[in-house]
């Protein structure tokens, strides 16, 4: 005898049948397939079993809102307006010193999220805005977030071995500056066009070296580490359609 109840919830009529294991579902647990309506657990196994969207570098692909970029904007901003609108004492917890971070590791990564001045962090941020979506939609979110995270880290391990022990740093250079090396070994690999990015480091390593009071450790570690981390993805997309080619 055909049941006439939901097998989710025996208390509500069934509508139809799920197309790939026949079980009678109400219209709450009816999914849109293919063919016909599917029960909950048939259609998760199914997406499930998709292949995912690759990136052209690799990533999963998930859309073409640069999320990433604008979470990174926004917490950038969020701690510009936290230190403008606290004591100083906030500031001196956030910011890179080299001789502290033996005790208090975290400085490490919160200087680079760190701004005092309106110029600084709109320097950084406009850049970031620039370089981020494209890299983001290149990379994919993971990626991209491993990228920036390992690029702002680099910048700050390189003035903790290279700056002053009592000297203090902070912003987002280090990791703006990784992005830009990622974008350069990634458009050269592709024979692209990268004059412009030339042009951008050369202005960059002229004003580190020649103006005071800016680090150029942060920002030679932070390229040198974006520029390595995307010679990585690189190598791993090419290993993958190797493989790919020989299955």
């Amino acid at each position: 005898m055909t049941e006439t109840v939901c097998y989710r919830h025996p208390d509500r009529p069934a509508g139809v049948r799920c197309q790939r294991c026949d079980r009678p579902i109400c219209p709450a647990c009816m999914n849109s397939a293919a063919v016909g309506f599917q029960c909950p657990s048939c259609f998760n196994e199914g997406v499930k079993s998709v292949p995912r969207t690759r990136t052209s570098l690799g990533g999963v692909q998930r859309g073409n809102t640069p999320i990433v970029t604008m979470v990174l904007l926004g917490i950038n901003v969020l701690v510009f307006i936290a230190v403008r609108a606290a004591s100083s004492q906030l500031v001196n917890d956030l910011v890179l010193v080299p001789v502290l971070v033996d005790s208090e590791p975290w400085r490490l990564l919160t200087s680079a999220f760190t701004h005092l001045q309106i110029f600084h962090i709109f320097a950084n941020l406009f850049m970031l805005y620039q370089v981020g979506p494209p890299l983001e939609q290149m990379l994919g979110r993971l990626r991209y977030v491993i990228l920036y995270l390992l690029s702002a880290l680099g910048g700050s391990v390189a003035v903790w071995f290279l700056a002053a022990p009592v000297s203090a740093t902070l912003g987002a250079s280090g990791a703006v500056l990784g992005l830009v090396g990622a974008l350069l070994v990634i458009s050269r690999a592709r024979g692209m066009d990268v004059t412009w990015i030339l042009a951008y480091v050369a202005i960059t390593a002229v004003i580190s070296f020649l103006i005071p009071n800016i680090s150029w450790q942060g920002h030679l570690g932070g390229f040198v580490t974006g520029a390595a981390v995307a010679w990585v993805f690189l190598q791993d997309t090419k290993r993958r359609r190797n493989k790919k080619a020989r299955t």
